[in-house]
């Protein structure tokens, strides 16, 4: 059965089209220093338009580091991302993925813990060949979850508006509708006052 999160994924690619985010790690570098329990991070992210962008960050670890990258490399844009906060993170070999190489090469599955504004988790999951690759994908894909989230709030704004000019409040309500599914993902208060100032 699709889950809730799922389905929101699929309302926010309709809504945004080509205009849906999606990110790939191509690169990182890593500086830990394990007596002091701190971890820099200096990564390359790729997004579907061809688009690179450099990510560096701090935190206890090297998630931690990426994930703090991730929301001061994109929150000045995307302000509702800094309502979000970093729950858990786990790691486990499929071993029954493995190779001949003693299952040292089996797959690696992570999984990343978000919660929003509300307290409410949103878990990521993703399997790579590395135990690295796969917590900084679960990582990428967790904050382009709330990137498109924020994304599709304000489209949603937009269309209520267009609709709302042109008298069709049928449409004013479905959209509102939607918009308030939207809602549920994170605070978008900080979003709501950019849009007050630019109108």
């Amino acid at each position: 059965m699709e889950s809730k999160q799922e389905r929101m994924i699929g309302l926010m690619r309709e809504i945004l089209q080509e205009n849906f985010l999606e990110v790939k790690v191509r690169s990182y570098h890593i500086s830990e220093s394990l007596d002091e329990d701190t971890c820099r991070i200096t990564s390359k992210i790729a997004l579907a338009d061809g688009t690179e962008l450099m990510v560096e960050g701090d935190g206890v670890g090297m998630i931690d580091a990426f994930f703090n990258g991730i929301k001061l490399r994109l929150a000045d844009e995307y302000p509702s991302l800094k309502s979000i906060t970093f729950s858990q993170f786990l790691i486990k070999g499929l071993m029954e993925a493995g190779g001949e190489r003693n299952g040292t090469d089996a797959q690696a599955e992570a999984r990343v813990g978000i919660l929003n504004s509300e307290g409410q988790e949103f878990l990521f999951k993703c399997t790579a060949p590395s135990v690295t690759r796969a917590g900084l994908q679960a990582t990428a894909e967790a904050a382009a979850y709330f990137v498109n989230s924020e994304r599709t709030f304000v489209k949603l704004h937009d269309i209520i508006e267009h609709y709302r000019r042109d008298g069709r409040m049928d449409l004013v309500e479905k959209y509102t509708d939607l918009t308030a599914r939207v809602v549920e993902n994170t605070s978008y208060s900080d979003v709501v006052e950019r849009i007050r100032k630019s109108m």
